[in-house]
């Protein structure tokens, strides 16, 4: 069963903007995005105005290697949430990976477009741990581990 992934998959009221901000804010890489085209936007009910360049049927990018996926909402405006976050967890003795997750955190931090929620430091445990929280509600954890 080590063939088996569990991919997050966000869902914006506009993923466009949305990829925007994360590559500003967090440095994400490898954004991909498809917009519906005629037959899809006829399909799914939408207006004949819209423009479908702003919309997106399927996204996704990576930060830190890891791929997540997103979309629009096509189904009204989605509802921010407290109960998802995503946590990027690396190994504390591996330098390069606890090195990329302290600048991924301070480049966020610094963006000041998020609100931390627990700063990103050793705790009791000898773990490396903190919060921040972005503009769409997303709880980020990061977290580096012994």
């Amino acid at each position: 069963m080590n063939n088996i992934n569990l991919i997050p998959y966000l869902t914006f009221e506009n993923t466009k903007e949305a990829l925007a901000y994360y590559q500003d804010v967090f440095g994400i890489t490898d954004i991909q995005r498809e917009s519906p085209n005629e037959k899809q936007a006829e399909d799914m009910s939408l207006n004949a105005d819209v423009n479908l360049d702003d919309l997106t049927l399927q996204g996704s990018f990576k930060i830190l290697g890891k791929q997540v996926f997103c979309a629009d909402s096509f189904l009204g405006k989605p509802v921010v949430s407290s109960l998802i976050s995503l946590m990027i967890e690396v190994d504390l003795h591996d330098s390069e990976a606890s090195s990329a997750l302290q600048k991924l955190y301070d480049r966020v931090v610094e963006s000041e477009e998020v609100k931390v929620i627990v700063t990103f430091e050793k705790k009791s445990s000898g773990n490396k741990y903190g919060q921040i929280v972005d503009k769409y509600g997303i709880t980020w954890i990061f977290n580096a581990v012994k």
